[in-house]
C-alpha cells in the first residue's frame, strides 16, 4: 500500500512538473509571438511587430534581400531596456538625422523639436531646422558619410537615423555607442511606397496611428488624380532626363519617376527597359528612341530661371528633338520647387502637375506646384 502511494505521489509530481514546463514553454512562446504586426500596403521594405513590452522593426537588407534583415528593437519598458541595452528607448526625445527626406517625415509627425543634430544642413530648406542650426539647438554633425563622432557623443542622442550606403561609413558611430536606425525609404520605387515610410519613422515616437491616417489620406488623393488621368483620350509619348558628363541618365521602367509617368497615363518610351533605378545610355541611343516624342520631362537644379537657351547651351543637339522644337518640355527646378523635400509627402500634387501638363485636353486648371511648362527662351 505504501509502495503504491509512493508511486502515485511520484506520478503526481511528474505531472505537475510537466504542466509547469508546458506553462513556461507557452509563456516563452507568447513572449516571442507578436501581439500584432503592421505590414505596409504600399511599401515593400519594412514591417513592425508589436510585443507586450517592445516593438521589433524589421527592414529588408538594402542590397541583398536573401540576407538577414536589419532589426531595431524599441521599448519604453524600463525593465526590458535594462535587460536589452541595445534597444532604443521610446518615445525618442533626442535624435540625429542625415537626410532632408527624414526631415520631411519628421515635419509631418511634428517631431522636429526632438532633432539635436543634422548632417549637411545646407541642403535642408525646412525653416525649423534652419532656425535650430542658427540658434545652436541643432548641431551640424558634418558629412553624412563621415559624421563627427565626438560631437555625436556630446549630443547624447537616443538614436541616429541613417540612409544606408553600400560602404558602411558608420563603424565609428557604432563604436561610440550611438544607436542607429536604418531608413531605406529612398529604395522604394513607388510614390506611395516612399510615403508609407512615415509609419516607420512614427514607430520611434509612438505616433503610428497618426502616420497611418496621413498615409491613407495621401493615398486617396493620389488615387483620385490617377482616376482623372485614365479619362484622357490619348497617351502622349514622353522621354526623361538629359546627359551628364557624356552619359544620358533616364528612368528605368519600374523606377520611382517612371511610376509617376505610368500613373499619369502616358506612353513612356522606355517602359519596356526594366529596372528600379536609372538607365545609362549615350546620346544617340536616346535620340533614336525619343526624337519624335511629344513631351520631354526634366528635373534640373538651376539657381536662375531655366529656359530653352540654357538647355541648348548644355548640348546643341537637344534642339533636334521634336519636344524641344514644339516647346513641349516640362520641368521641375529642384533648386526652387523642393520636389525632393516637400514633394516626398505630396506625390498627389506632383501627379496632378504631370497630368495637367501632359493631358491639356482634360482641362485641369490647378495651380502648378512642382512641375511647370518650360516657356522662357
Amino acid at each position: 500500500m505504501i509502495k503504491k502511494s509512493g508511486l502515485f505521489i511520484l506520478a503526481l509530481v511528474a505531472l505537475v512538473a510537466c504542466k509547469q514546463r508546458k506553462t513556461e514553454a507557452d509563456k516563452g512562446m507568447q513572449k516571442n509571438t507578436p501581439i500584432a504586426t503592421y505590414k505596409p500596403s504600399y511599401a515593400n521594405r519594412f514591417k513592425v511587430e508589436y510585443f507586450k513590452d517592445h516593438k521589433r522593426v524589421e527592414v529588408v537588407h538594402p542590397w541583398d534581400s536573401t540576407q538577414a534583415p536589419i532589426v531595431s528593437i524599441l521599448s519604453e519598458d524600463s525593465l526590458f531596456l535594462q535587460e536589452n541595452p541595445d534597444a532604443i528607448k521610446i518615445p525618442v526625445e533626442r535624435w540625429v538625422s542625415v537626410t532632408s527626406t527624414q526631415i520631411s517625415y519628421a515635419n509631418e509627425l511634428e517631431v522636429l523639436q526632438q532633432v539635436v543634430g543634422m548632417a549637411e544642413p545646407q541642403y535642408v530648406s525646412n525653416p525649423i531646422v534652419q532656425k535650430g542650426i542658427r540658434e545652436g539647438t541643432i548641431r551640424n554633425i558634418g558629412s553624412a558619410f563621415a559624421p563627427d563622432a565626438e560631437l555625436l557623443m556630446a549630443l547624447h542622442p537616443d538614436m541616429m537615423m541613417i540612409s544606408p550606403f553600400k560602404e558602411d561609413f558608420y563603424g565609428p558611430v557604432r563604436s561610440a555607442g550611438i544607436k542607429i536606425a536604418t531608413n531605406c525609404s529612398y529604395l522604394e520605387n513607388t510614390p506611395l511606397g516612399r510615403v508609407e515610410w512615415l509609419v516607420y519613422v512614427a514607430t520611434f515616437f509612438n505616433k503610428e496611428e497618426q502616420a497611418k491616417s496621413i498615409v491613407e489620406e495621401i493615398a486617396k488623393r493620389y488615387h483620385d488624380v490617377k482616376e482623372i488621368a485614365l479619362k484622357a483620350d490619348s497617351k502622349p509619348t514622353v522621354f526623361t532626363g538629359k546627359t551628364y558628363q557624356g552619359v544620358w541618365y533616364t528612368a528605368a521602367a519600374e523606377s520611382y519617376n517612371a511610376n509617376f509617368l505610368k500613373d499619369a497615363n502616358v506612353n513612356y518610351i522606355f517602359k519596356d527597359r526594366h529596372g528600379t533605378g536609372s538607365l545609362s545610355y549615350d546620346f544617340e541611343t536616346v535620340y533614336e528612341s525619343a526624337a519624335n516624342s511629344e513631351f520631354w520631362s526634366l528635373i534640373v537644379n538651376s539657381p536662375e530661371t531655366y529656359g530653352y537657351s540654357l538647355l541648348s547651351q548644355e548640348d546643341e543637339r537637344y534642339a533636334d528633338f521634336r519636344a524641344f522644337k514644339e516647346k513641349n518640355v516640362i520641368y521641375s527646378n529642384s533648386n526652387k520647387s523642393m520636389i525632393y523635400e516637400k514633394g516626398l509627402m505630396e506625390p498627389d500634387v506632383i501627379l496632378q502637375d504631370l497630368v495637367q501638363l501632359l493631358h491639356p485636353e482634360l482641362g485641369l486648371d490647378k495651380e502648378l506646384v512642382y512641375y511647370q511648362k518650360l516657356t522662357k527662351e
